[in-house]
């Protein structure tokens, strides 16, 4: 349960190899509002409630051995979570609202799950609705592993933009970007050395694949087997704040509903690979939920 939507994984488990079954997810939006007023709305948490509740009578049919549920920024950092608990606990289901560390080491368990990247240097970010996990591992262990605040719902709301949005408001949210990846970013990396590729989990990179070639089926092993370089990035971006509204909810790939939040997903993209040194992203949907099974 992510501060823009809820994301289900059904999948069978052998010998530490994931397989999914179902992937499936549904906007809810439970971190609207939350960063600023520090307060779950009523109608976020229900409308949340009863899509995790649905997920899990899916899961439970298909057979499942075991149902986890869990929770991340909207959640953690709201006053009245424990609103979001009960009405959890309400559907037979108990809730798990995981701290930015857990968030960061499911990620990198999930993505390390794709036998290609079991091994070697990894930089992994994945951008939720609420904050950032950024990783940085080695051949032998994790060299950096936090969770900033640092999320499309979040800054969506920080930086409201017009309809076209406009060259001025693109360009603050770049400054504003750039001043955070100083300020906090940077110094966390110090003088770590880098790949040259960038692991994107969650939602925006895949949804950034599909909408460059163009394709709303593309499966799983097909998005993790893409490369995008930093320059379609940057046009990929140039291209999507150059839209209005209603162009990006009619683009192939893209989930109408996320239209707005694609704006602020594409822009931390470029700003971290143009930042890092990152020639190309790829993309997979191997995160949190993978390493909740693994867990």
């Amino acid at each position: 349960m992510g501060s823009n939507s809820v994301k289900l994984l059904i999948a069978d488990v052998v010998d530490g190899v994931v397989t999914p079954l179902v992937h499936k997810g549904e906007q809810t939006r439970l971190g609207r509002g939350v960063f600023e007023t520090g307060q779950l709305a009523p109608e976020a948490i229900a409308a949340t409630a009863r899509v995790v509740v649905a997920f899990a009578a899916k899961a439970n049919e298909a057979g499942a051995a075991s149902v986890r549920v869990l929770a991340t920024s909207a959640a953690r950092e709201a006053a009245n979570g424990d609103e979001l608990v009960a009405a959890i606990s309400a559907g037979g289901l108990e809730l798990e609202i995981i701290d930015g560390q857990t968030e960061a080491e499911l990620v990198l368990r999930g993505v390390r799950s794709l036998p290609d990247l079991a091994e070697g240097p990894l930089a992994i970010i994945d951008v939720g609705g609420g904050s950032t996990e950024l990783l940085v591992a080695d051949d032998t262990a994790l060299r950096l592993q936090h969770s900033f605040a640092l999320g499309t719902v979040r800054w969506l709301e920080s930086f409201p933009v017009s309809d076209p949005p406009t060259a001025a408001e693109r360009a603050k949210l770049a400054q504003a970007l750039d001043d955070f990846l100083d300020e906090q970013v940077t110094p966390k990396l110090g003088g770590l050395p880098l790949p040259g590729t960038l692991i994107g989990a969650g939602g925006t990179p895949v949804f950034l694949a599909r909408i460059f070639f163009g394709r709303d089926d593309l499966a799983a092993d097909e998005v993790e087997s893409l490369r995008l370089s930093l320059p379609e990035v940057q046009s990929l971006c140039d291209r999507l704040w150059k839209m209005s509204m209603a162009q990006r909810r009619a683009l192939p790939g893209l989930p109408a509903n996320r239209a707005d939040v694609i704006l602020f997903g594409a822009a931390i993209y470029e700003a971290v690979m143009m930042r890092c040194g990152f020639g190309e992203l790829r993309p997979t949907l191997r995160g949190v939920r993978y390493g909740a099974l693994l867990d």
